[in-house]
């Protein structure tokens, strides 16, 4: 991440040896070293922070780890004056590697993926981001040896069901104690005890230590929760803090107002819904009843802090894949977002790292007592909706218990690139084929291998990328991570000249800098240049050309076709196919060819007594040539959300709300708000369509054609072409 910052070769366990062992090609050496960020000698506070990543907190799609999408957390903290390290468990068997095992197993004692007050008491606070594994009794033990040697836990939960990597645990279920089903599963026994719901606010781990609980519920409010207690009543916490952005979390019931008290709640003025996807009523009283989104607690020596979602704190930075299927992560760009937590989210930590000898807040010298949640476990939460069950259906293959089978370059993974598998996965990986076009590639599934015609329009992220703009399409456009070897010639600000060049690049289909990208960039070549048909009319007949364009129609049977200019129909040129070619190439044999964009090697010549091509060496399929949509039959927003990705669309719906600042926004159904779509906006339009420029165009009716994808996690339409206000 950030060059000022010094990332520490240690050994896994912070003060421990990395063996030599660790030093030889084996499984886990890919990710071997857990990253250390450290503050300059003049800054420096002398105290540290871990960030938790032993229980799950890189599972699925979370990626709390302080090089990934906790980055900007970590670097805030960093500016602080705390050294700042990612805590992954105990070296048992001093090898230098940290594995996690299935701990549940009879008979197995090799999980190193654990939690023990020596491991941790070197750190002043402890960062607990959405933990998917649940706690051994020992594990929670040394939680509450270390908050008794006056040091402090931050709990960063999310909404209920969050269970990232499929296993039946979510981290409102991990911190309270106990799951929300009462199976008698959960009776765990051994090391765990008895995890089954207690059915009864005043039970469970959370309560016990520090008088609160998280609910299970989901609600979303990207407005921003508002109801922020004043500073003299918060420990001082909540100075500077401006409402804060709820997508997709859960709130907290007080339960021991000595113990805990919030600090942001739902104020009377705002209107939290339930998330789309919550497996109840998501939302149980609303305003203040529903308890507080943050809160602290002061619990004897020690302190702890909580808060209901990851999303205003975490940044669209994640570092690993997926475990279950390999895919490249989205996280929300909280920290810059509208709504962030940045401040309260320092202002935690501060007063976290800080030792104060009083016990509770009984209200004596100023640390005013909470206020006790009315209803603090709703009747929705005395049961689970899911019986237990994992809130989507795991991959096949993956186990969540077992790393051998996560996929390569995922957290605890075995392997990452470049690394050999024995026993290789058996699902079938997409090959190259045909030169595809940018939106082609836009439209791809995330890990599908491409190779992908385009022309470079600016440097990305400094020297470390570039940006790949549509042939035909400039409005389109996909980031590119260039290797360390490729920047001298293919960065627009290492070398200018490759501006406007078109290249070829053979990579993988993932995300860059948040947005839609290539990495594992294997190959870039110069792409030849190529003529429009307009230019090919002019070429001197017996020339050899390079030319693109658009399939129009058949000709002559099944023996040649028309190809018309992409810019502008009315240029022509006839094109004879070789034998070889037709079955492909020809309209009248593969109608699917019709409007392919195509890229043409051959001979200026005639054909069938009009200017054409022959001698055709080769032909390539550069862009999938679907037109427009049809204008005419605009497509409603619930529509849309019924869609895959990937789909071209027409849309119309309410312009409601800016999304991400000036760059996006948010379009509902004319009737039904809570269906909803975000909307991407590509530079040139945000002065005219953007709510946050012009405020003007709220309320309106705007149509839209685009490509349905996701955006900031949320169902979106990208790579807008076009948009029309309709009133």
């Amino acid at each position: 991440m950030k060059s000022m910052y010094r990332y520490s070769a240690l050994a896994l366990l912070f003060g421990g040896t990395l063996s030599l062992n660790a030093l030889a090609a084996d499984a886990y050496d890919w990710n071997n070293v857990a990253p250390v960020k450290t503050p300059s000698i003049a800054n420096n506070n002398g105290k540290t922070v871990y960030f938790d990543v032993s229980h799950g907190g890189v599972e699925g799609n979370a990626d709390w780890v302080i090089d990934g999408a906790f980055s900007d957390f970590a670097d805030a903290l960093v500016q602080e004056g705390y050294t700042v390290k990612e805590y992954r468990g105990v070296d048992l068997n001093n090898d230098g590697r940290i594995r996690f095992y299935d701990d549940r197993s009879v008979g197995v004692n090799q999980n190193e993926a654990v939690i023990t007050y020596d491991a941790i008491k070197e750190a002043d606070v402890f960062v607990l981001a959405e933990t998917n594994r649940p706690f051994t009794i020992s594990e929670q033990a040394a939680l509450e040896q270390f908050v008794a040697s006056g040091k402090g836990i931050f709990f960063v939960a999310d909404h209920y069901d969050a269970d990232r990597n499929l296993n039946t645990w979510d981290a409102t279920e991990v911190f309270n104690g106990y799951n929300r089903s009462d199976l008698s599963k959960y009776n765990m026994g051994g090391a765990y005890g008895d995890w089954r719901n207690p059915k009864n606010a005043n039970a469970g781990w959370l309560v016990d230590n520090f008088g609160i609980r998280f609910r299970f519920n989901a609600v979303d409010y990207k407005q921003g929760v508002s109801g922020v207690v004043e500073s003299s009543k918060t420990e001082g916490i909540t100075q500077g803090v401006q409402p804060i952005l709820m997508a997709a979390g859960a709130t907290l019931a007080i339960v021991n107002p000595q113990k805990a008290k919030g600090l942001v709640y739902f104020s009377q003025t705002d209107t939290p819904v339930k998330w789309r996807h919550a497996k109840d009523q998501g939302l149980y009283f609303g305003g203040a009843a529903e308890g507080p989104y943050a809160a602290i607690a002061k619990s004897g020596a020690g302190k702890a802090a909580f808060i209901g979602d990851s999303s205003p704190i975490e940044d669209a930075t994640p570092k690993y894949l997926r475990q279950d299927n390999g895919n490249t992560k989205k996280t929300y760009p909280g920290w810059t977002d509208t709504g962030n937590a940045a401040v309260l989210a320092v202002n935690i930590v501060n007063w976290l790292a800080t030792p104060e000898s009083y016990q509770y807040f009984d209200g004596s010298n100023g640390h005013t007592s909470g206020v006790a949640t009315p209803t603090p476990m709703a009747t929705q939460e005395y049961s689970d909706p899911n019986n237990g069950q994992p809130w989507g259906t795991p991959a096949t293959g993956f186990n969540a218990w077992d790393t051998d089978t996560y996929k390569n370059n995922s957290y605890n993974a075995p392997y990452g690139n470049g690394q050999t598998n024995p026993d290789p996965d058996p699902d079938p990986t997409p090959t190259p084929g045909n030169t595809v076009s940018v939106e082609q590639a836009l439209a791809s599934a995330q890990g599908t291998d491409l190779v992908v015609i385009g022309k470079v329009s600016a440097a990305v992220n400094g020297i470390y990328g570039l940006e790949l703009t549509d042939l035909n399409n400039p409005a389109s456009h996909i980031y590119v991570k260039l290797e360390s070897a490729q920047r001298g010639d293919f960065n627009p600000q290492l070398n200018p000249s490759i501006l406007n060049q078109n290249i070829i690049v053979t990579a993988k289909r993932d995300s860059y800098m948040g947005e839609p990208g290539l990495r594992y960039v294997s190959d870039i070549q110069i792409a030849p240049t190529a003529l429009s048909v307009e230019q090919a009319l002019a070429t001197a007949q017996g020339e050899s050309i390079e030319l693109t364009g658009r399939v129009k129609s058949a000709l002559n049977d099944i023996y040649a076709l028309v190809l018309e200019d992409s810019n502008n129909p009315s240029f022509t040129i006839n094109v004879k196919l070789e034998s070889a070619q037709r079955s492909e190439f020809s309209p009248q044999l593969n109608p699917s060819i019709l409007n392919a964009q195509l890229l043409i090697k051959g001979v200026r010549d005639s054909y069938m007594s009009a200017p054409g091509v022959r001698q055709v060496s080769s032909i390539e399929v550069v862009g999938n040539g679907t037109t427009n949509p049809d204008t005419g039959s605009d497509m409603s927003v619930s529509e849309v959300l019924a869609l895959a990705n990937g789909q071209a669309v027409v849309v119309a719906g309410v312009i409601t709300s800016p999304v991400n600042g000036q760059y996006a926004l948010e379009l509902s159904d004319d009737n039904n708000s809570a269906d909803n779509l975000y909307i991407k906006l590509e530079s040139s339009q945000r002065d005219a369509f953007s709510p946050q420029l012009n405020p003007s165009v709220l309320g309106k009716r705007l149509r839209v054609e685009g490509i349905k994808n996701d955006y900031m996690s949320h169902p979106g339409v990208r790579n807008v072409s076009k948009l029309t206000l309709l009133d």
